[in-house]
């Protein structure tokens, strides 16, 4: 019992019985409130949401109840320890508002019982602190009009076209991304290209920011025997050194993925032999030293995987250290 009055406010103790609570809750809740509630329905939730770390200095109660339109709500109940108020406790009181709902969050489209907060403290000195969230901000109307409203939405989904066309090089993100689930990837493109002329001249000047991480992302989705096709709608729209520059490109951009996966496959390219030999830390530097004493079956996991998303022969290679031969065997 000692050990338990070391953690439990007196306020705590009392509030957990029924008859309190029924009481405390029927003085202390705006009449507003208490209108939507049925307080005959009153049960006390066992669970805590209180970090280890400062039950000494908050305890929690929460009592579910049943909203008179049968809906279920929760009323969270912060206590106060401390004989001086924490300036923080409006955003602790919303951290553990949260975690409350999300024990409610569902994959479906469910709504989120109502919770409403009070605090009970019984310090000795007065209580000055915010006491809303917002309060907490150097900007206190802005954060709660940017935060506390609707989210700001782009919906490209029902964007007009010439809306976004007007929007010259940003367009030409915002177009692609509208259409590169409903499009196939080479009338997107051609599309694309053909909508977007002046702002390519404004890509270009940037260093084709744009069109090439188009390319590297269009590489994953469209088939191996189209990607001649893709080459010629580009060759068509964009100067010829342009578009060669473009294709390289893609390599730079099997390199940097190739390095993705190594690391997640927790591969360590080291020195010792039957290994990979160089190093692979987050970066790839240069090509390996070096080929294979031995075939790892960690190597040929790598090959498996880029062969898979179609890397050319040659990058594979050059990542791994397996032979061409080997390599084909994979396929």
């Amino acid at each position: 019992m000692t050990e338990r009055l070391k953690h439990d406010s007196l306020a705590k103790k009392i509030l957990s019985d029924p008859v309190a609570a029924h009481e405390f809750l029927s003085h202390y809740l705006p009449e507003s409130c208490k209108s939507l509630l049925d307080l005959n329905t009153l049960k006390i939730e066992k669970e805590s949401y209180v970090e280890d770390n400062l039950k000494q200095k908050f305890s929690d109660l929460v009592f579910s109840i049943k909203m008179k339109n049968n809906d279920k709500a929760f009323i969270y109940t912060l206590i106060e320890a401390e004989v001086s108020p924490k300036y923080w406790t409006a955003f602790k009181l919303w951290k553990y508002m949260f975690l409350l709902l999300e024990r409610h969050k569902t994959k479906k489209k469910s709504k989120l019982p109502l919770i409403i907060p009070l605090v009970v403290y019984h310090g000795n000195t007065p209580f000055t602190v915010p006491r809303n969230l917002w309060e907490l901000f150097s900007e206190p109307s802005l954060a709660k009009e940017f935060m506390g409203g609707d989210y700001r939405l782009i919906d490209l989904y029902s964007m007009p076209d010439d809306q976004i066309k007007n929007k010259a090089h940003l367009g030409m993100l915002e177009y692609f991304m509208k259409y590169v689930h409903t499009r196939d990837m080479l009338k997107l493109w051609e599309e694309f290209l053909e909508n977007f002329q002046s702002s390519i001249v404004l890509d270009k000047e940037k260093g084709y920011i744009y069109i090439r991480t188009f390319l590297w992302y269009t590489d994953s989705k469209l088939p191996e025997d189209k990607y001649s096709n893709l080459e010629n709608i580009i060759r068509e729209h964009l100067p010829k050194e342009d578009k060669e520059d473009l294709m390289r490109t893609i390599a730079q951009k099997y390199r940097e993925e190739g390095i993705r996966i190594g690391q997640e496959s927790g591969i360590k390219i080291g020195q010792e032999k039957g290994k990979l030999e160089g190093k692979l830390e987050g970066k790839l530097e240069g090509k390996l030293e070096g080929k294979l004493e031995g075939e790892t079956e960690k190597a040929l996991s790598i090959a498996r995987a880029m062969l898979a998303k179609r890397y050319p022969l040659e990058d594979i290679i050059a990542l791994t250290g397996l032979s061409r031969s080997s390599i084909q065997d994979l396929v």
